[in-house]
């Protein structure tokens, strides 16, 4: 590995390091991002389309011919202790710091299918490749918010992924961070898509919805219409550009942990009621509320919106939010330890079910998903309201 040259990125913290890399170094270097489909849960792998074969197939023989592709993006989280030792390290150091970065901190943020055409090739032709190299550039980060933010800024104005498949690039470290700061989160990944059996199980998919939400603070992200993409976009680089904007997140998520824990304790109560007390309907028992993703949308996008400020105006400054985060901190766990006094008759009363069941059940047709967020959004920002201290949760159902 050869280091070109070395930016710091004083902004969001961030080096950006050009390299060139020999090419067996390089695919043994991303051998594992690249068999996990980029390192991220969920993203395309190579395009298999008949065009995108061809291109490949092209990009590949002009590579045999000399050709020298774009540089390869790379993300990179690493501790923070690791980025200040290499801002002060030598080249050598840097390439050995370079070099023990862990398997799952490695992201392939742009070039799949460079790496595609270039492996294909070096199964194929080995020999003619023993003295190529090609552009790697590093990004390497201590947060995962840094690369995003720089992703969607150098994106922003061009012709890209839609904001969603941009925020699944880097999503893999941010889904490490959550495993990480987020307690009593169970992750389930993509292959395991059956229901949940406790509280504080999500898929992962859902929890790029939940980030997405959070950061654009609408309970609805439509990244298909362009137009509404980029607004959508210019709102989560406002609010990715703070650095503590993951710890407003992994504390926004441990909430909704915690008190989906302590809904879930109402599936007990089915084991032991008579045939009147069960409730009819979608919602039948207390983890069905956040088993709905709307639910948990509505919830997440409720508190971004209290700490954040709306989309569309100034985003509050960091005291404001450190405030506001302390304030629903401070009233979710009253909430919380309030949960576990209930006995399960009196949790089945406080959640009133067959009200939520009502309301929900009104709207027969139209565009049910999108009117279940506002829905929630509504009656998560009445607990909020309220401080939490609502005396059941038929106050917040009945708000919208």
């Amino acid at each position: 590995m050869k280091i070109i040259s070395v930016l710091k990125d004083e902004r969001v913290d961030c080096f950006s390091v050009m390299t060139e890399m020999a090419v067996a170094d390089y695919l043994n270097f991303v051998s594992h991002a690249y068999s996990n489909r980029g390192g991220i849960e969920g993203q395309r792998d190579q395009l298999t389309a008949s065009t995108a074969i061809r291109i490949r197939k092209r990009m590949s023989e002009d590579f045999l011919q000399g050709a020298v592709l774009p540089p390869v993006v790379i993300g990179l989280i690493v501790q923070s202790k690791i980025l200040k030792k290499f801002g002060t390290s030598t080249r050598p150091q840097m390439r050995d710091l370079l070099k023990d970065i862990k398997e799952d901190d490695i992201s392939i943020i742009d070039g799949m299918q460079r790496t595609t055409a270039i492996q294909d090739l070096n199964l194929e032709k080995p020999a003619e490749l023993k003295t190529r190299t090609i552009r790697v550039e590093f990004w390497m980060s201590a947060q995962t918010n840094s690369l995003i933010y720089r992703m969607l800024v150098l994106n922003s104005g061009q012709v890209p992924w839609n904001l969603r498949r941009q925020i699944e690039v880097v999503f893999s470290g941010v889904l490490s961070e959550i495993k990480k700061n987020v307690k009593g989160l169970e992750v389930k990944e993509l292959k395991n898509k059956g229901r949940r059996t406790k509280g504080g199980q999500f898929q992962s998919d859902s929890l790029i919805e939940l980030f997405l939400v959070f950061g654009a603070r609408k309970e609805k992200v439509d990244t298909k219409e362009r137009l509404a993409d980029e607004f959508t976009r210019l709102d989560f680089i406002e609010a990715s550009s703070d650095d503590g904007f993951t710890k407003l997140f992994f504390d926004a998520l441990s909430l909704l942990v915690n008190i989906d824990k302590e809904f879930d304790r109402l599936d007990e109560i089915s084991q032991t009621s008579t045939t009147n007390d069960i409730v009819d309907g979608r919602f039948s028992i207390g983890k069905d509320i956040f088993s709905s993703q709307p639910a948990c949308v509505g919830f997440m996008t409720a508190i971004a919106i209290y700490v954040l400020g709306r989309p569309g105006s100034k985003q509050k400054s960091h005291s404001q939010q450190v405030k506001a985060i302390l304030d629903i901190n401070t009233w979710g766990t009253s909430f919380v330890t309030r949960l576990k006094s209930l006995s399960l008759e009196d949790m089945r009363a406080f959640l009133d079910l067959e009200t939520l069941n009502s309301f929900l059940s009104s709207r027969k047709s139209g565009k049910i998903g999108e009117f279940e967020r506002e829905f929630f959004l509504k009656a998560f920002q009445v607990l909020i309201e309220d401080q939490f201290k609502t005396q059941n949760m038929a106050e917040c159902w009945r708000a919208f």
